[in-house]
């Protein structure tokens, strides 16, 4: 009984070719060559999908930065409408008008 099986989807070629390059060079410059083509690839396959900002020296910190500003500005303004709600409460607990009260 004889079967066939289907070509290799990349070829031995790919491999044997890999091999031949790298075999004789130190692992710095294979991991240099590799880490090169990986960038690359990387980049025009999808390059794509990335929000392409000019941020300066901050890089790709700045929509996280910009998140925690405005993060923290909100908990900010939410902690202080809390807190002078909680004054005019407790001092209307004691018979007074609140914060805002002009005097008499």
């Amino acid at each position: 009984m004889s079967m066939s099986l289907p070509p290799h989807p990349v070829g031995i070629k790919f491999w044997t070719g890999l091999w031949r390059e790298n075999k004789d060079l130190p692992y710095a410059q294979i991991h240099a060559k590799f880490q090169n083509w990986y960038g690359h690839a990387f980049h025009r396959s999808f390059g794509k999908y990335f929000y392409a900002h000019r941020a300066g020296p901050l890089g790709i910190f700045a929509p996280m930065a910009v998140f925690a500003v405005g993060f923290k500005v909100a908990t900010m303004y939410y902690g202080t409408l809390r807190d002078l709600n909680a004054a005019t409460e407790a001092s209307a607990a004691y018979g007074t008008g609140g914060y805002k009260t002009n005097p008499v």
